[in-house]
């Protein structure tokens, strides 16, 4: 059996705590409040996270939109 690096792309480990909880708002279907690093606002659904991407279903598109994750500054839920 390999280390995690092995088994995971590099920079992301879905055994890190921000992750786990974006994998949680994914399963729930959790509503997203997302602030980028230049200041702007989106909200949507998570669909899916990648070590580089975070895909976000916003209401006005029909196909997800990719937030790169160094981009981004705050997410929060939107409960």
């Amino acid at each position: 059996m390999g280390s995690t690096m092995e088994r995971h792309p590099s920079g992301f480990d879905p055994s890190q705590p921000g992750v786990r909880q974006l994998q949680h708002w994914i399963r729930q279907g959790t509503s997203l409040g997302i602030e980028l690093i230049g200041g702007t606002s989106i909200t949507g659904l998570p669909r899916w996270v990648d070590a580089d991407f975070l895909a976000l279903q916003t209401e006005s598109s029909g196909e997800p939109v990719l937030l790169n994750r160094r981009a981004i500054a705050v997410i929060r839920a939107l409960i």
